[in-house]
């Protein structure tokens, strides 16, 4: 903003200050005397889009990129021998248990030797 410019819009502001404020302030809405700028960008813009053609899509383009969908074999039930299974399983079972009884046997003597040296 020129210097001209601010001092003549800024007498009227100077004027208000100096009188008395006897009267009821109005505020009025002007014009500005300059004409406005030019946005010369966005003026650019809209008219490279107003003059923009699509190319047109050469036909079978699509075809060549989509794959015919084809629905997949149902899983078969695997085959499973439950008795030979269930025999292992129940062997297993037997020899974990021995195992904790043994470990479970020897934690107990072992709380009732701390049990009785705290005794003494």
């Amino acid at each position: 903003m020129s210097a001209m410019r601010f001092l003549r819009l800024a007498a009227p502001v100077r004027a208000a200050v100096a009188r008395p404020v006897s009267f009821m302030a109005v505020r009025s809405f002007t014009a500005p005397s300059a004409p406005l700028m030019k946005d010369v960008i966005k003026e650019l813009y809209i008219k490279e889009l107003q003059n923009y053609k699509p190319a047109p899509e050469a036909k079978g383009v699509d075809a060549s990129q989509v794959k015919d969908f084809k629905v997949p074999a149902a899983p078969q039930a695997p085959i499973i021998d439950a008795s030979a299974d269930l025999a292992a399983w129940e062997t297993a079972n037997v020899e974990i248990a021995d195992a904790l009884n043994e470990e479970v046997l020897e934690d107990e003597e072992e709380e009732v030797e701390e049990a009785e040296e705290a005794h003494h």
